[in-house]
């Protein structure tokens, strides 16, 4: 019996081994089968799947990125996001040649992104253009939307022919596993049907007890909240991160129930109906911003609750808001949002009968302080403009109680006032932004005068929708910067031919002086006591191939928007010192030439060095030349023209203040500059003999030069009753059509050689 057993359990240890060895030979077959489908899986289709999957988050990315420039302008991130971007492209790209086996699809992908690259490429153009085509840059962000769709349309196509081929091996993977479990099974029933079963129970029992325990780990170690609740809302369980989020939201720590919202019932009753059993809650408690997913679980009768902080999420999608609808600088809305609420306003109903204004005001000559001082004090100026404004629209707010005010861009502001009755309120309103900007405004411990040349445009007159309006708006503003600033415009439909005519101007003068088109003219400075000629002013004039000659009230205020002006203004320095020099050489050394200095000109740092160099490189002594600058040029930084007045006025040059009672300078700025001359402006030499007011505001300069020890020049004097009246007054020299107009340099020289006299000129 025992040898029987003996032999039984040998032959059953024979029969075991033998089904062990057919049982490790049939795995190793089919294991093998089964690794070799899992290599394909793990070495090729799944990293495929991976390169898909980013390759068209960095699709959308470029498309985000270029919706972002757009909104921001911030030319350097973008420019740096999108090459890094290329570069992810071009090596998923390369990835994907290597792994895929739908190379058919190669060139089409390549040909999509060449087209993204070429759409971007011309998105970037139009955005570093000068003058940004708005509705050109949408249009190309439409085209790539609709190429980056196209693209991610045809990854996902790759992506389905991928994920069917890892779903075709995964199938052969899981017959072969199949067969080797059928198998084993077979053969492990004969020999462990004990074993296997205590084994799988007690494996299942062991892996049921370690799930249990991750999964009750998973709350506990969450850094949010995460809640379990009864039916009727109560609190049956919360991790530890209800406790920090309770501590921070300055809540009693025990009180789990303060980081719910107040309706809680009422929004569980909703969820119970909802169709998937579950919500997404934002609400607020105490300071911060909460957000909560609930989950109804009704085989468990309970709620899951799971709660994140979202307060600094919050506030930086507020924040991006904000920065795409207000200037940096200034914190003020910008054109976009004027944009939008002009639409609005326009198109809201019940506005029949109702106007409404837009004022764009353009600060004059801001570029020539920032130009000489820099953009510091231009940002400076600014927030100060900003703030005036402000002051200005509370102060007046009983008859433009519903104006509003923006930051058009750059130097130039806006005010739109979405209804009004009476007609002349815009032009009311801008004229008291004039007046209040005849205040100084401080800067870095600097104080400045500044103006605006100011545009309105009213709806529906002057446009039936936003753009319109407000490009016609432009127009006016333009206009007035032509006049010289420190004005208003209303537009008047013959503005467009006008501003197309002065950017064509514009384009012909950047090249004036390189074709040889600036001329100097010369006219007569006389001494009014004995008729003797004393000196002359140089004037520019430009000889135009096509208009003939074209005087400087028609182009020195295109020269002085663009940067041309400082190269005119030194070629007529210069031009004005050698003519003078070549007549002191011929013996009329006590003549002095008188050049006017423009506002760009005046505010460079370096404008004392240029006057000297042009002096020693000329030859003209410093005594023989006269520098002019206008009353409203000096009185733009009172600490800048006192200091470089002083520097010219060390070298021995002449100052001489140049439209003297036009702009809003005092005594006491008046008198701490170093000037040696006033000159009268003609607006009131004109009607001197026939307008008392005139006359006063003449006797009154004259008396008042004489009182600070400075002579005094009239100009535009052009009748004798006028020459007679400035003598009897006292003042001391004058210029005029009444000694002849300006001429050119061989025919000023005639003057003082006796030969061509003017008619009041007979004793020179």
């Amino acid at each position: 019996m025992r040898f029987d057993i003996k032999t039984r359990v040998f032959s059953a240890y024979v029969i075991v081994l033998m089904l062990g060895a057919v049982l490790a030979a049939l795995v190793y077959h089919y294991g093998n089968a089964t690794l070799g489908a899992s290599r394909v899986l793990t070495g090729r289709d799944v990293p495929m799947l991976h390169d898909i999957s980013t390759l068209q988050i960095v699709t959308r990315s470029i498309e985000i990125d270029l919706y972002d420039y757009y909104t921001r302008q911030d030319r350097a991130s973008f420019l740096a996001r999108y090459a890094q971007q290329r570069n992810d492209t071009a090596h998923l790209l390369s990835a994907l040649r290597e792994r895929t086996l739908v190379s058919s699809r190669h060139h089409a992908l390549d040909g999509l992104y060449a087209q993204l690259d070429a759409l971007t490429d011309r998105f970037y153009r139009i955005m570093s253009a000068g003058d940004v085509d708005w509705d050109h840059a949408r249009k190309r962000l439409k085209q790539v939307s609709a190429s980056t769709n196209e693209i991610n349309r045809v990854l996902t196509e790759i992506r389905a022919e991928v994920r069917a081929g890892i779903d075709r091996s995964g199938m052969a993977t899981e017959t072969a596993v199949n067969r080797t479990r059928v198998l084993v099974l077979a053969l492990s029933i004969a020999i462990f049907v004990i074993s296997l079963f205590v084994g799988y129970h007690s494996n299942a029992y062991i892996t049921d007890k370690a799930e249990r325990r991750r999964l009750a780990m998973f709350p506990e170690r969450n850094p949010n909240p995460v809640l379990r609740l009864s039916l009727e809302g109560h609190v049956m369980f919360a991790n530890p991160g209800a406790e920090h989020l309770l501590q921070l939201v300055g809540e009693d720590a025990r009180d789990t129930s303060a980081l719910l919202p107040y309706d809680l019932l009422r929004r569980l009753d909703d969820v119970r109906v909802t169709e998937h059993s579950y919500d997404t809650w934002e609400y607020r408690v105490g300071s911060r911003t909460l957000e909560c997913g609930i989950h109804f679980l009704p085989d468990l009768e309970c709620f899951h609750a799971y709660i994140s902080d979202i307060t600094e999420r919050k506030r930086a999608q507020e924040d991006l808001v904000f920065q795409a609808y207000h200037d940096a600088l200034t914190g003020l809305p910008n054109r976009r949002l004027l944009q939008e609420q002009l639409a609005q306003t326009l198109h809201a109903p019940g506005r029949d009968g109702m106007r409404v204004a837009v004022l764009l005001l353009g600060l004059d000559r801001l570029n020539v302080i920032i130009d000489g001082l820099g953009h510091g004090i231009g940002d400076d100026l600014l927030l100060a403009v900003a703030m005036r404004l402000s002051s200005i629209l509370d102060q007046n707010s009983g008859f433009a109680d519903t104006a509003t005010q923006y930051c058009f861009g750059g130097e130039v502001f806006a005010l739109l006032i979405p209804g009004f009755k009476t007609s002349n309120l815009p032009i009311r309103l801008a004229e008291k932004v004039n007046e209040a900007m005849c205040e100084p405004l401080h800067a870095n411990a600097r104080e400045f005068f500044l103006t605006f040349s100011i545009g309105i445009g009213v709806f529906p007159l002057d446009g039936q929708d936003a753009d319109t309006l407000l490009r016609n708006t432009d127009t006016a503003m333009n206009r007035a910067r032509e006049l010289g600033g420190n004005t208003l415009q209303c537009y008047s439909e013959d503005m467009n031919a006008r501003a197309a005519e002065w950017l064509t101007l514009e384009n012909h003068l950047r090249h004036a002086r390189e074709h040889d088109e600036l001329r100097l003219y010369y006219q007569a400075q006389v001494d009014v006591r004995d008729n003797r000629l004393v000196g002359m002013e140089a004037l520019l004039r430009w000889e135009h191939p096509q208009r003939g000659l074209i005087l400087p009230a028609e182009f020195i205020p295109l020269a002085e928007e663009s940067s041309t002006m400082v190269d005119i203004g030194e070629w007529v320095l210069r031009t004005a010192c050698i003519q003078n020099k070549a007549w002191q050489d011929t013996g009329f050394d006590d003549l002095v030439v008188a050049v006017n200095i423009s506002a760009r000109q005046f505010q460079r740092q370096d404008l004392p060095e240029l006057v000297a160099r042009t002096l020693s490189e000329t030859g003209l002594p410093a005594d023989r030349l006269e520098l002019e600058i206008t009353e409203s040029v000096a009185m733009q930084d009172v600490n800048h023209t006192t200091t470089t007045l002083c520097q010219l006025k060390a070298m021995g040059i002449k100052l001489s203040i140049d439209d003297f009672g036009t702009g809003f300078s005092s005594l006491s700025y008046l008198k701490g500059f170093p000037i040696d001359k006033l000159k009268v402006d003609q607006s009131f030499v004109r009607n001197l003999v026939s307008d008392e007011n005139d006359a006063a505001i003449t006797r009154a300069v004259i008396t008042l030069g004489h009182s600070l020890k400075l002579k005094v020049i009239a100009e535009g004097v052009v009748t004798e009753a006028q020459l007679a009246q400035l003598r009897h007054d006292g003042c001391d020299e004058v210029q005029g059509y009444l000694y002849g107009e300006p001429v050119p340099a061989d025919e000023f020289a005639d003057l003082f050689r006796g030969r061509v006299l003017p008619v009041a000129a007979s004793s020179f």
